[in-house]
């Protein structure tokens, strides 16, 4: 049985032959009639979870790891304010969420009903289109203009730089309704949406004559999803002496070419040496550029050009110095400049030299550091099983994992579209359960706190392991410059708590330990990687903020002697 609307019956089949196959819900009654026809039918494979800003994030987990869309709905009202978190780290992230949002009649917005709110283009400022269908259609010409607007808004979310699509869908009483079900012979499947990224032979013709110009040319990769193909080329870029090339974890790029750790190298630099490194020439690939440190030294010092390389039709000026745009995907350009001359150049090794000295630094420092959040991420990411996928919350997790070399058998996965410490548990919930791998996520306790409510669903792996450092507040405030000088610091900034996790994780009836020394955590590490669980085990670790402090200082003092 269906719902007896038919615009909902013809949205549901729409999907079916877009290749929509997973449906987050969030309860409520507006959105039943798509509820009963969707959950209904056994080519969709639906889940509900009650909390919206985590039922987002869950979705955009699943979204990451499927690479299509994955449709969330809810009911009208303020559900779908609680959407928007989600909604705009997936838009910066490139994530394609299909949003269905269901919403009162046309004529009782701003009268007085009950759980009713301005819903259309609710989300104008980040999201890649918006539609709102035409309410309770019923002529052939209005359903199949409904159609088209559907069959539009999927094949927007997977268009190459994919990314969240928005439909409002009014809807009149009576909601709950049902007939039996009714395949349609005249869907209009039209979409006038176009790839408009350019051909190799394109970008050929746009850069050849310039490359020559650069001798000192350095790829900046941000965040990424881990692609074979990618890896690939830049094994074959390797004998390219003219092209340095420097990463972050998240970059998810891992020949032995690329320099990770860009804040350890750049602690280091003497004034000869950031004259050495300064590019004639930067490129950027991937996403979000988590290092400050490389925004604000490109800023000062700036190349002579920048490109930027994305498949969108915007191109970030990060490093205040763009020069170009270039709207292809990295694998179209890494395998164009393959066939570009090369410079003689000692400007690869250069860098190497950097990241060879830093690299050993950072291990010489990590023998004999004290117990610290820096010493917890060193025994944490060695143990972190292979071919597994690590997440990392932001705020201080995420800038302590990038002091440390990329391993070469995990995947990296961060929320840097927007930084926000919401919804990073439920993204690796989510995650975990699209892909079925075993998923860490290492988050910080205000950031578990937060998203606390990850853990209230029905939907959540086994595989899923939550790691939470417990520094009795906002880490990151203690690491970044000017918050510690003002008098509000404790109170408005770090927000001290001496709450812990346990309590949490009892109420939700999932295995947990704590650790509150090197001895204690190796043990419990142990644990939670070789203990068969039922529910996701939550390890919390507990350092003093008053020497994590201290001891991250001692740390970039010894890098830069």
């Amino acid at each position: 049985m269906v719902s007896d609307k038919p615009g909902v019956q013809r949205l549901v089949q729409i999907c079916k032959h877009k290749g929509i196959t997973d449906v987050v819900f969030s309860p409520g009654s507006r959105n039943s009639p798509l509820v009963i026809t969707f959950a209904g039918d056994p080519d969709f494979n639906c889940i509900t979870i009650p909390d919206e800003r985590v039922a987002g994030f869950f979705a955009m987990g699943m979204a990451q790891q499927l690479q299509r869309p994955v449709m969330i709905c809810c009911t009208s009202g303020s559900a779908a304010v609680n959407y928007a978190p989600a909604i705009v780290e997936a838009y910066y992230q490139k994530i394609p969420l299909l949003v269905i949002t269901a919403d009162r009649p046309v004529e009782k917005i701003d009268q007085g009903a009950g759980q009713t709110m301005r819903q259309k283009d609710v989300y104008a400022n980040y999201i890649k289109a918006s539609y709102q269908l035409q309410q309770e259609a019923v002529e052939i010409a209005d359903l199949q203009a409904n159609d088209r607007l559907i069959s539009e808004a999927i094949d927007t979310c997977s268009l190459s730089a994919m990314g969240p699509v928005h439909i409002n869908f009014p809807l009149k009483e009576p909601l709950y309704q049902q007939v039996e079900y009714t395949a349609y012979d005249d869907l209009d499947l039209t979409s006038a949406k176009n790839d408009n990224t350019l051909s190799q032979s394109e970008i050929i013709k746009l850069i050849s004559t310039k490359w020559d110009q650069y001798e000192k040319k350095l790829i900046i990769y941000g965040q990424s999803m881990p692609s074979d193909q990618i890896h690939q080329v830049l094994r074959e870029l390797a004998g390219r002496k003219d092209i340095a090339i420097i990463s972050e974890n998240t970059s998810n790029v891992k020949s032995n070419q690329v320099n990770p750790c860009i804040d350890r190298m750049i602690t280091t630099f003497s004034d000869a040496a950031v004259e050495e490194i300064i590019p004639d020439l930067i490129i950027s690939l991937g996403d979000a550029i988590i290092s400050k440190k490389i925004k604000q030294l490109f800023i000062n010092h700036k190349p002579k050009a920048h490109w930027f390389v994305n498949e969108q039709d915007y191109a970030l000026d990060t490093y205040e110095s763009l020069s170009m745009h270039i709207q292809t995907s990295a694998l179209n350009f890494l395998s164009v400049i393959q066939q570009l001359p090369a410079r003689a150049s000692e400007y690869q090794q250069r860098w190497k030299s950097h990241h060879e000295s830093t690299s050993s630094s950072h291990d010489g420092f990590l023998e004999g550091c004290p117990w610290s959040d820096l010493k917890v991420f060193d025994h944490v990411l060695r143990s972190v099983p292979a071919n597994s996928d690590l997440h990392v919350a932001n705020s201080s997790p995420i800038r302590y994992t990038q002091l440390f070399n990329q391993r070469k058998d995990i995947h990296y996965y961060c929320n840097r579209g927007v930084s926000g410490i919401d919804g990073c548990t439920s993204t690796a919930a989510g995650a975990a359960h699209a892909s079925k791998r075993l998923t860490t996520i290492i988050t910080g306790d205000l950031a578990f706190m937060y998203d606390s409510n990850a853990l209230w669903n029905q939907y959540l792996e086994n595989q899923l392991r939550i790691i939470v450092i417990n520094n009795g507040g906002g880490g990151i405030f203690k690491i970044i410059p000017g918050p510690g000088s003002t008098a509000q610091y404790k109170e408005f900034f770090a927000t001290e708590q001496s709450y812990t996790a346990e309590h949490i994780a009892r109420a939700f009836h999932s295995p947990y330990r704590q650790a509150g020394s090197e001895t204690e955590l190796i043990s419990a590490l142990d644990w939670l990687y070789t203990t068969s669980f039922e529910r996701p085990a939550i390890l919390e670790i507990m350092t003093l903020h008053e020497a994590n402090e201290a001891i991250l200082q001692q740390y970039f003092d010894f890098l830069k002697k």
